[in-house]
């Protein structure tokens, strides 16, 4: 038990220092960064205690170092800093920039210690239900899949994109039968993690696209100067916030864990709108929003991965689950839906290697976003190419893919990249939908084929 818990610190520093480096990377994708070294980890066999203290300290890490380029830039740091951007512009043009950071990372810190809890005692309300989740599962899935396409912007293309993305990934399972002998987990789900990517890469293949993206000059960002306030080595987070935006963080907390099912993104324009829509001076208003927000932002993130594990019987039920969080709910051999890590910690295994995570994941970034915001944005600007950390994760889905199912496995994840990339790109069937379908996908044509021979 000590080597696991070593190990847990270990990997929770570790992670939390190299996603807090990812985080600061304007553009970066949340599924996209942590699936593949995810997918090495439990691959490689790390203890399960390990494996879920990771995912927390890169969670933490990455939802809180996004917050620095957002500020310093208006650059999102990640997709989940999207909502976070309108905010941040007002505070740099009312020269408060680093006030705005330190309250979205404070925020962020605050939402993590109250959804850690929260997420535990909502996983455990909802336990008596996990025999019927389990038992339904593709049916759940289904309608998951539904749901988070309504909500979505494409809406009713979206839904009517389900069945035909189904057909097409049982119909690459069956190549890989074929092929390979067995179905392939890595291979297809990597293709959908970073068919956005791929989608591009092709694009740079056709002469009128290449002009597209054809650049004269290099890209100039403004930056907001650094500020002369001492501040400690870890400033008391819930010192940064005033009572009124701690309770608010503790509320969206608890909403965050109530609702995880929903869109990490639409919680979190939710709890701005909600936090500081009713406040009247312009400071206090973006100052609470933000800190709210942020805190939104990881709570929703890290219920959507207690919850399904700890009282839903490892069934991925929402985004979460379904997408950065999937590996540890589904990576062929070693996990697969009903049997992974949830039947592989207690309890106080959730609290204790909870901890572990969240403070390895903080430890790393919150200093950095608290003292060398500017410094550390102006580094990775310059020194940190965005299309050379896409090649690096390409390169990691290739490895993984031709170490699953050798070359057929490279191929099947760049079809299934390059068609799921097409739909996200051009009709705005995000990745969240294509990852629950290709939950629901077996249900989906099973039932298919059953109603057309009925039907002949």
């Amino acid at each position: 038990m000590l080597t696991t818990i070593l190990l847990a610190i270990v990997a929770a520093v570790a992670g939390g220092f190299l996603y807090t480096i990812v985080g600061i990377i304007p553009g970066t994708d949340e599924t996209a960064t942590m699936v593949p070294t995810t997918i090495i980890l439990v691959l490689a066999g790390a203890p399960a205690g390990v494996l879920f203290a990771w995912e927390v300290g890169i969670i933490v890490a990455m939802q809180c170092s996004h917050t620095i380029p957002t500020a310093m830039t208006g650059l999102p740091g990640s997709t989940m800093a999207v909502p976070l951007v309108q905010s941040c512009t007002i505070a740099k043009r009312l020269g408060v920039p680093h006030m705005a950071m330190r309250k979205m990372a404070a925020g962020s810190v605050v939402g993590t210690i109250f959804v850690l809890p929260i997420g535990i005692i909502v996983a455990l309300l909802l336990s008596p239900l996990e025999d019927v989740i389990s038992s339904y599962s593709g049916v759940i899935f289904t309608v998951c899949a539904v749901l988070v396409a309504y909500i979505s912007p494409a809406r009713w293309g979206a839904i009517a994109a389900i069945i035909p993305f189904a057909i097409f990934i049982q119909a690459l399972q069956r190549i890989a039968i074929e092929g390979h002998g067995s179905t392939v987990f890595t291979s297809i789900f990597m293709g959908i993690t970073i068919g956005p990517m791929i989608y591009e890469l092709f694009g740079t293949l056709i002469p009128s696209r290449r002009r597209q993206f054809a650049k004269d000059e290099p890209n100039e960002s403004w930056l907001a100067p650094d500020t002369k306030q001492k501040l400690p080595f870890f400033p008391n987070p819930f010192k940064q916030l005033t009572r009124q935006q701690v309770a608010q963080c503790g509320l969206w907390s608890a909403i965050s864990s109530v609702g995880f099912t929903m869109s990490p993104v639409g919680m979190t324009v939710l709890a701005g709108e909600a936090s500081g829509g009713r406040k009247k001076e312009l400071y206090d208003r973006i100052s609470t929003c933000l800190g709210g927000q942020n805190a939104t932002c990881n709570a929703t993130y890290m219920a959507g991965l207690i919850i399904p594990l700890l009282g839903l019987g490892g069934v991925a039920i929402c985004g979460v689950a379904a997408g950065p969080a999937a590996p540890l709910f589904a990576c062929a051999p070693r996990f697969e839906i009903g049997n992974n890590l949830s039947n592989l910690l207690t309890i106080p295994d959730y609290i204790l290697f909870g901890i572990i995570g969240v403070v390895g994941g903080a430890l790393c970034a919150y200093p950095i976003g608290m003292h060398k915001a500017r410094s550390w944005t102006e580094l990775m600007l310059r020194a940190v190419s965005q299309e050379a950390l896409i090649g690096a994760f390409c390169g990691l889905v290739v490895m993984l893919s031709f170490y699953e199912a050798g070359i057929l496995g490279v191929f099947l994840a760049l079809t299934i990249g390059l068609v799921g990339g097409f739909l996200h790109t051009v009709f705005g069937v995000h990745t969240g939908i294509q990852f629950m379908t290709y939950y629901a996908s077996a249900w989906i044509v099973t039932n298919l084929l059953s109603i057309a021979s009925v039907l002949n």
